[in-house]
C-alpha cells in the first residue's frame, strides 16, 4: 500500500471504519469457529479480544477528541466499557460492544459519502460554460461569469446556464431535473426557465435573472447540503440524552463499587449501560432518509420535516 493510498485511508472516515468493521467481524467469526469447531477456548478468547481491541480503537480516539472538548459522548462510555469487559474477561461483551459501535459509525459515514454523491450528480446538471451576447458579438464565457440581466443564447439540445427569463425564441424546455415533471414545457417569450435544465429544439434568447449561488439549481444544492447538519428533535433529544446519560452511568459504576467493592459488578453495569445502538440509529437514519429522498428528486429541507 503506497503512502499516499495510507493517508487516504486515514482521512476517509468510510474507508477506514469499513476496514475496522470487517476487520473485527472477520476476527470475531474465527473466534466463533475456533470455539466450537476446534474447542479452543483460550485461542477464541485471544480473537474476541484483538477484535474488541480493533473496533475500539477509532472509538477511543473520538472518546477521547470530544473529552479535550469538554464533552461527554457516548464513544466515552463504551470506551470504558469495553476496556473494564476486558479487564473482567467478558471478552465477547467486549468485542460486540465495539463492533456494533463501529458498525454503526461506518453506516452513518457511507451514508453521508453517498449524499456526497447525489450532491456531485446535482452539479453536474449544470453546464460550465454559456454563450452570451457582448458588443454585438457571441462570447462563450464561464457560466459563473454571467453577469446579472446580460443576455445569453440558449441553443437547441443545450443546458440553461442560468435562471432568466425568455427575451425572443420559441422551445420545449426539459425541467425534469429541477422541477420533477417529465413532461417538456413550451417556453415562449416571458417564461421562466432555471439552470439545469435542457433546451431541446428551438434557440432562445434569455435575460439572467439569476447567476452563481441566485440560481434554483445552486439553492437546491445548499439546501441539501445544510439538511445534512439540520437535526430533528428526536435527534437533538437523542443527544441531550447521551450527554447526560454517560457521566451518570459513569457515576452509578463508581458508586457501585464503593458500595460492593465488586469491581466486575461496576464494569458489568458500564457494559450493560452502553445505549450505543440507541445513539446512533437517529442520525443515521435522518441522513439515509435525506440522501436517498435527493437521490430520488426530493428535496427535503432537514430532519425535522422528514420526521
Amino acid at each position: 500500500m503506497s503512502m499516499n493510498s495510507v493517508k487516504r485511508w486515514m482521512e476517509d472516515p468510510k474507508l477506514r471504519r469499513q476496514a475496522l468493521t470487517l476487520l473485527s467481524g472477520t476476527l470475531i467469526i474465527l473466534s466463533l469457529a475456533a470455539r466450537y469447531l476446534a474447542g479452543l477456548a483460550s485461542v477464541a478468547d485471544s480473537l474476541l479480544a484483538a477484535a474488541a481491541v480493533v473496533a475500539g480503537a477509532d472509538i477511543v480516539v473520538r472518546a477521547w477528541t470530544n473529552l479535550r472538548n469538554k464533552a461527554f459522548s457516548i464513544e466515552l462510555l463504551v470506551s470504558i466499557a469495553f476496556i473494564g469487559a476486558l479487564v473482567i474477561g467478558e471478552y465477547w461483551e467486549a468485542a460486540a460492544v465495539t463492533f456494533l459501535f463501529i458498525f454503526g459509525a461506518y453506516l452513518e459515514a457511507r451514508t453521508l459519502s453517498k449524499t456526497r454523491e447525489v450532491l456531485g450528480q446535482l452539479l453536474d446538471l449544470a453546464p460550465t460554460t454559456a454563450v452570451v451576447m457582448r458588443g454585438g458579438q457571441q462570447v462563450e464565457v464561464l457560466a459563473s461569469e454571467v453577469a446579472q440581466d446580460e443576455i445569453l443564447l440558449i441553443e437547441p439540445g443545450a443546458k440553461v446556464p442560468v435562471d432568466g427569463l425568455v427575451l425572443d425564441g420559441f422551445s420545449a424546455v426539459d425541467g425534469s431535473a429541477i422541477t420533477g415533471d417529465s413532461i417538456p414545457e413550451e417556453k415562449g417569450s416571458g417564461d421562466a426557465v432555471y439552470a439545469g435544465t435542457l433546451n431541446q429544439n428551438g434557440t432562445l434568447k434569455v435575460s439572467a435573472t439569476g447567476v452563481g449561488a441566485d440560481t434554483t439549481l445552486a439553492r437546491i444544492i445548499a439546501r441539501v447540503e445544510e439538511a445534512q447538519d439540520e437535526k430533528a428533535p428526536t435527534q437533538r433529544f437523542i443527544e441531550r440524552f447521551a450527554r447526560w446519560y454517560t457521566p451518570f452511568i459513569i457515576v452509578l459504576s463508581i458508586g457501585a463499587y464503593l458500595i460492593t467493592r465488586d469491581i466486575e459488578l461496576a464494569l458489568t453495569l458500564l457494559v450493560i449501560g452502553c445505549p450505543g445502538a440507541l445513539v446512533i440509529s437517529t442520525p443515521v437514519s435522518i441522513v439515509a432518509g435525506i440522501g436517498r429522498a435527493a437521490k430520488k428528486g426530493i428535496l427535503i429541507k432537514g430532519g425535522e420535516y422528514l420526521e
